[in-house]
């Protein structure tokens, strides 16, 4: 999710309990530099004389959780960064920096301000990459923010390198191939046609926005690659029915802070073009109205920003689309490698009841270390159900409790 445009200000939360959007950072007018550019390296050709068509570059897609990561196979990689379509902004690792930065003069600050979903504000540099390479699709002249990884790789359970905001596909068509698990990366004179449902999106703070409908109600929905829920909603003017009323959830962390989620599930379905979602849950923290990684992993998703259009398009061709129910552990963590840190205790909730408590350091889970679950496992651990052994670290002692996964939202 992002913010008005309005000082040179960046913020930045973590995914899932981290990272639930994106982020932007002032661009100066008339910089010689204002976007970055794709080309593409020709692909090689047997018995042509020469390609019919512009070259397109195709990469596996990694789905942790509803995020999308791509692989860059670069100088000293391979590189895995997000692809997050709620972010104007690119981050890189210092890391990836060191290798990549352009020795071309930088005309924007030096320093921009970032703010973690602790509330914290930390000064981080702002560059220029000269070009980052996905096989043969390339990037020249990237505008940056150098920041560090960690958090994020460690609530994912893999290494990140960077967040790849949609400011750098201005001039490329980009395809997020959720049910394919691809990526399809092309250039802007690209004739193939978009597939699927075609639709007009806008682009408010180098962000794409497209048009939906609730029951019979307009809004206006961030597509938002970068949050990994379903419907984030803003409430405000709209005449909401629900089949599950709104309840209290874990703890997450977005661009604006920590929140507790408040979910529920609507009685009016979620029109998006010619799909439906039916009795969608929604999560109305008070956030942007955002399409999440819940929603749009049943997509192949094209944006082609020389026309400003987004094309949904659904391999069985089915319209209507179910909302499961959402399970949950009923906590939250803040991680590292050794322990996972309880942020948050879903009220009434299995984990309430066994006196799980924020603060509390859990070190194994099913009787094995923390450090080898990553965030894919953990989730399908919760959604196959059942009743969860958690070790804690109390002083020198460890202490196992068990909680049920739940259905949060049924």
């Amino acid at each position: 999710m992002t913010l008005p445009r309005l000082l040179p200000v960046c913020l930045i939360g973590a995914l899932g309990m981290l990272m639930g959007g994106g982020c932007q950072s002032v661009v100066p007018p008339g910089s010689e530099h204002d976007e970055s550019t794709i080309y593409l390296s020709p692909l090689p050709v047997v018995a042509e004389p020469e390609q019919a068509r512009p070259t397109r570059a195709e990469f596996p897609m990694k789905r942790i959780g509803g995020l999308v990561v791509v692989q860059a196979n670069d100088a000293g990689g391979p590189w895995n960064f997000l692809i997050d379509t709620g972010s104007s902004a690119t981050l890189v690792s210092p890391e990836f920096a060191i290798r990549r930065r352009s020795r071309r003069a930088n005309p924007d600050p030096g320093t921009v301000w970032l703010r973690d979903a602790a509330g914290i504000a930390i000064p981080v540099e702002s560059v220029f990459l000269d070009k980052v390479d996905f096989g043969p699709a390339h990037f020249r002249d990237v505008r940056a923010l150098v920041f560090d990884c960690s958090v994020i790789s460690d609530h994912l359970g893999i290494r990140i390198d960077g967040v790849l905001g949609f400011n750098l596909f201005a001039n490329a068509r980009l395809t997020l191939d959720y049910p394919g698990r691809r990526i399809v990366m092309s250039a802007m004179n690209d004739e193939a046609p978009l597939r699927g449902n075609v639709l007009p999106f806008t682009t408010q703070n180098g962000v794409p926005f497209v048009e939906a409908t609730l029951g019979d109600q307009s809004l206006l929905a961030l597509i938002d690659s970068g949050s990994d829920g379903s419907l984030n909603l803003d409430p405000a003017g709209l005449d909401l029915r629900f089949a599950v009323p709104p309840r209290r959830g874990t703890m997450i962390g977005t661009l604006h802070g920590n929140h507790r989620q408040i979910l529920g599930r609507l009685s009016d379905p979620l029109q998006l073009g010619e799909f439906r979602i039916e009795q969608p849950i929604i999560d109305l923290s008070g956030q942007l109205t955002a399409l999440g990684g819940e929603i749009l992993h049943h997509f192949e998703i094209t944006f082609d920003q020389s026309t400003n259009e987004v094309a949904f398009y659904r391999p069985e061709g089915a319209a209507a689309i179910p909302s499961p129910a959402k399970m949950s552990s009923g906590v939250s963590f803040s991680k590292v490698r050794a322990y996972w840190r309880i942020t948050a205790v879903a009220p009434e909730s299995p984990a309430a009841q066994a006196r799980f408590q924020e603060g509390d350091l859990v070190i194994r889970i099913n009787g094995e270390a923390v450090e080898g679950w990553d965030l894919n496992r953990f989730n399908e651990l919760i959604e196959s159900g059942g009743l969860v052994d958690y070790t804690f670290l109390q002083g020198r002692d460890e202490v196992t409790k068990s909680a049920e996964a739940f259905a949060l939202v049924p």
